[in-house]
């Protein structure tokens, strides 16, 4: 009697669901577990991608800004500290 139960037709089906259902969170090449892991990599990579598409615009802005003398001068006085033959030049630290 428990076994005619057991391997009733909604019980197989039940468990047949069940089964399937595992197979695809944990056993299948393209379970559930490791697309997460993929869509979490593919996030953090979107958000590098928006970090260099906006660094290479700041870039490219001061590098069309290098072609004007005047901004080329300014760009070596406070990044390089140069100065001019004769001039002195004082360092003020802000921290």
């Amino acid at each position: 009697m428990k076994i005619e139960r057991l391997l009733s037709n909604r019980n197989i089906i039940v468990i047949a669901t069940l089964a399937f259902v595992a197979w695809v969170l944990f056993f299948d090449r393209n379970n559930y577990l490791d697309s997460r892991e993929l869509d979490r990599k593919i996030r953090e990579m979107e958000t590098e991608k928006a970090f260099y598409v906006r660094k290479i615009r700041e870039d490219s802005a001061v590098i069309a800004g290098l072609r004007d003398s005047a901004f080329l001068e300014r760009f070596a006085r406070e990044n390089f500290r140069m100065h001019r033959p004769g001039e002195e030049l004082y360092l003020i630290d802000e921290n």
